[in-house]
């Protein structure tokens, strides 16, 4: 018999383990030290979902033997009689984070983990590797952006320089006809935010968050990690910005807008409120301004505004894995009955 010295160390092995009391400190410290990692992955953000969205979350924690190699946070979702795990829409970057040092080979051992108690599973990934690394069935999303300006390599001189001659004129003319940047101060001011924040969603066809999110929003964030504005003159609402900040990662998420689309057409309130942002976020030590996902269509024209003042696009590739036999044939069915 070998000495134990000389013995064979038995493999590790990946596992899967849903959120606990008792494993929520790894999740935590997984997040705040994955170059990946968001305050959007935090359990601040998952309790806001739950008590006031309702939604169904499921959060994984991905191991490796004993360490932590990943987290996934998802929503359980029915299909008929298929049980299934999708991102939560609420994020504005990846769903699934891997630790750095996690090989991409190994990742269809990961998805077969899922399998054992789900059909289905749709992730986004910022590794363009990754996709490729599934071997089962799987389905393109529609791959989307994480539009975010990098201060560090385009700071708002460069930005300036940039804009057109016009453009920089819609922005002065808010200036120059007395309107001013009002902090929120307190959620009982958000209400002619909200009022504009509902018009200008459903100008674009997005989905409409309740009161009841940017209230409770308000109550999670300590100061220093939310910041409310509105542009206004006397009683003129010309538009306003909610922006979550994560002091830590130097990153200004330019998140939630409210625009008054009644204005005159001599008024682009979007322009003033993304140049405020970045000036604001500069001046205050932040590295990254993110203006939220965006797919990245050159028509459109708030993919347009984006790359406009200074955002670069960061891939978020998307698909859908179907795991299991059943709800592969299901789904060929469906194509083929559609075709």
């Amino acid at each position: 018999m070998l000495p134990a010295l000389f013995s064979k160390v038995p493999p590790m092995t990946y596992s899967i383990e849903l959120l606990s009391e008792s494993n929520a400190h790894q999740w935590e410290e997984f997040n705040d030290q994955s170059r990946e990692g968001t305050l959007f992955h935090s359990l601040k953000w998952k309790r806001l979902l739950e008590d006031v969205l309702h939604l169904k979350l499921r959060y994984y924690l991905i191991l490796n033997g004993r360490n932590v190699v990943g987290i996934s946070p998802w929503i359980e979702e029915s299909i008929l009689n298929f049980r299934g795990l999708v991102s939560i829409q609420h994020f504005e970057t990846n769903s699934i984070v891997l630790d750095e040092a996690f090989n991409t080979d190994h990742f269809n051992k990961i998805l077969s983990l899922f399998a054992r108690k789900y059909s289905f599973l749709h992730f986004n990934t910022y590794n363009p590797a990754l996709p490729g690394k599934n071997g089962f069935a799987h389905v393109p999303q529609g791959d989307t952006s994480h539009m975010v300006v990098d201060l560090r390599e385009n700071p708002p001189e460069a930005i300036w320089a940039g804009l057109s001659k016009n453009t920089r004129y819609d922005i002065r003319v808010f200036e120059n006809d007395g309107f001013e940047v009002r902090v929120i101060s307190q959620p009982g001011d958000l209400d002619d935010f909200y009022r504009y924040y509902v018009r200008n969603m459903m100008h674009i066809h997005g989905e409409v968050l309740p009161l009841a999110f940017f209230e409770k929003l308000w109550d999670l964030c300590p100061p220093g990690e939310l910041r409310g504005t509105t542009l206004t003159r006397d009683d003129v609402f010309v538009g306003g910005s909610l922006a979550i900040l994560d002091p830590a990662r130097k990153i200004y998420y330019g998140d939630y807008l409210a625009i008054n689309r009644d204005l005159p057409n001599k008024y682009t309130p979007t322009y003033y409120i993304m140049w405020e942002s970045i000036n604001w976020a500069w001046s205050n030590g932040y590295e990254r301004v993110s203006f939220g996902r965006q797919n990245p269509d050159p028509e459109n024209p708030r993919f347009r505004n984006k790359v406009k003042f200074g955002a670069e696009q960061i891939p978020i590739h998307s698909r859908r894995v179907l795991l299991s036999k059943p709800i592969l044939m299901a789904y060929k069915v469906k194509k083929m009955l559609s075709d």
